[in-house]
């Protein structure tokens, strides 16, 4: 067992400690050591990194036999006693996230009545997931008014061990599971859970509580938030951001949001005036198509490839080309895969599935569609023109396919 000296002193970063062992695995050196201040990975925080007699420390877990192992970069020069340090920055940040997430829980079962079911701490952000699938916006905002009210009033953060016995009687936010004397940290008539996370001493140490999202994930809702420095970095983010926008629509900030309603009524606008466009080129196109197909003789086959188009304009082109009267269109196009569109004209009573299927095993990807109107891809551009041509061939033969034509 470890003697694990960041229960009683999260403010410790720096100690010595006497080195059990120190052995080699596929991930690097794993140090055990009589007594530790490095955090392991374990109740949603991450682990503190930082260094061991100058070595880098680069993971930190628990065993089942209540030890903390330290993974090490190379093997130590010394043996003994040796000088440890961790990294303040992570270990802080992770004090204000911690902290910050036991006073929004709390804040939540106080204002929305809604228990904490999970709790992750990760790089840039943290989660807690409430147990209920409904929340409303103005609900998260009340937690959180409420939670910065506590950090504000900076409230003692007080951590101490006690029997199980007595920790049942202290009126816990969560029960604890675990055996033995727990851990309790206890924010001033506030709040008081078993934990064996690291902690600020007080409240306004925190820094402040911020919602950044509010998601629905398995039944839950999670909430995304940050706390003291991850706050003021995400605001600083935020204003850039914006910043950045209003430059682009040499607006002020507050100017923002109706600039960009105008934007997109604008986008709309020309939106809906280009799809007018792409009909009439459509129809235009198509015309001119089906004129030359004229001056052939028997089934009238159109077959064309088109370059960079939308997909949506050659599904115009296919449509009116089969407006124009009784023909066959088989168009591909060449964009970042091969794309086809088949149509044929309800008189011939053709069914352009199976065709598509195969000409799709030729382009290496799928498609499919109605009887008469189908349309797909793949990623071989390669082999475009010659699974139009082919699907012409089927067509003209109308075998090997016999259910290519299908009388009712």
């Amino acid at each position: 067992m470890t003697q694990r000296l960041y229960y009683h002193d999260s403010y410790l970063c720096h100690f010595s400690a006497r080195l059990l062992e120190l052995s080699e695995s596929s991930g690097g050196w794993i140090a055990r050591l009589d007594r530790s201040a490095f955090y392991p990975t374990s109740g949603g925080q991450p682990h503190d990194v930082g260094s061991i007699g100058g070595v880098d420390v680069c993971n930190v877990i628990e065993n089942e036999l209540d030890q903390v192992l330290h993974w090490l970069k190379e093997p130590l020069r010394q043996e003994g006693e040796v000088h440890c340090a961790i990294d303040w920055t992570r270990r802080f940040d992770h004090m204000q996230q911690h902290s910050g997430q036991h006073v929004l829980s709390q804040a939540f079962i106080r204002t929305a009545k809604l228990d904490t079911v999970g709790f992750h701490m990760g790089a840039d952000y943290a989660t807690i997931d409430l147990a209920t699938d409904s929340i409303s916006p103005g609900q998260v905002r009340q937690a959180e008014d409420l939670a910065n009210v506590i950090v504000y009033e900076n409230r003692p953060i007080r951590i101490r061990m006690v029997l199980r016995e007595e920790a049942l009687s202290l009126g816990l936010r969560k029960e604890s599971q675990r055996e033995g004397p727990l851990r309790i940290v206890e924010v001033q008539e506030f709040d008081v859970s078993a934990c064996g996370g690291t902690h600020v001493r007080m409240t306004g140490e925190i820094g402040g509580i911020l919602v950044r999202k509010l998601e629905r994930v398995n039944r839950q809702a999670r909430v995304t938030f940050v706390s003291g420095r991850r706050a003021v970095q995400a605001s600083r983010n935020d204003s850039d951001l914006l910043e950045a926008v209003a430059r682009r629509f040499s607006v002020g900030i507050v100017e923002i949001p109706k600039r960009i309603e105008k934007q997109l009524e604008e986008g709309k606008q020309l939106r809906k005036a280009l799809q007018e466009k792409n009909k009439l080129l459509a129809r235009f196109q198509a015309n001119e198509l089906f004129n030359e197909a004229l001056a052939r003789p028997g089934l009238r086959i159109i077959k064309r490839i088109f370059e960079g188009e939308e997909l949506e304009f050659i599904k115009l082109v296919a449509q009116s080309l089969v407006a124009c009267g009784s023909c066959i269109a088989l168009l591909g196009n060449r964009s970042e895969q091969a794309q086809v569109v088949f149509a044929a004209s309800e008189s011939l009573n053709l069914d352009l599935r199976p065709l598509m299927a195969e000409c799709c095993k030729l382009l290496e990807g799928k498609g499919g569609g109605a009887r008469a109107l189908v349309q797909g891809g793949g990623k071989n551009i390669s082999n475009l023109q010659a699974a139009l041509d082919w699907v012409e061939s089927q067509i003209r033969l109308q075998a090997p396919l016999p259910t290519a034509f299908n009388p009712d």
